[in-house]
């Protein structure tokens, strides 16, 4: 009986094993969702650029979350590489106020290409827009 017990258990707990590393998420692993948007208009200010889109995305402070307060901005152009991030937005006439976030968009801008029609890759956490490719 104790030899029985001892298989049963063996068996239960080398299942259990198999059957979480099957559906296990590596720890590398991060889901690149983001949302498509085009660039309909944007205006060069000295500190910021407004930037016209299909919507305008105001940030969420009514939220916990640090990291999910703001949206993430890259563009879909081999020539900016940059992160920017949308600090305030007008959702009537789909504006949006962004600054440059990191080392590299500040050297971007002012830009000297033009964005018109150019694709954007909205974020929602900076870890995700990091981490991701805009394509």
């Amino acid at each position: 009986m104790n030899l029985t017990f001892r298989v049963i258990i063996s068996l239960v707990f080398i299942s259990c094993n198999d059957a979480s590393e099957e559906g296990a998420i590596p720890s590398d692993y991060i889901e690149c969702d983001y949302i498509n948007e085009k660039v309909i208009n944007y205006d060069l200010f000295e500190d910021y650029f407004s930037l016209t889109l299909n919507y305008g995305y105001t940030p969420d402070f009514a939220r916990d979350s640090i990291m999910n307060d703001y949206y993430f901005l890259k563009f879909k152009n081999d020539e900016l590489n940059g992160i920017y991030v949308i600090i305030d937005a007008n959702t009537r006439f789909k504006t949006n106020k962004v600054i440059p976030l990191d080392e590299v968009s500040k050297s971007e801008y002012p830009f000297s290409v033009n964005l018109l029609n150019e694709g954007a890759c909205i974020f929602l956490d900076q870890i995700k827009t990091e981490n991701c490719e805009c394509i």
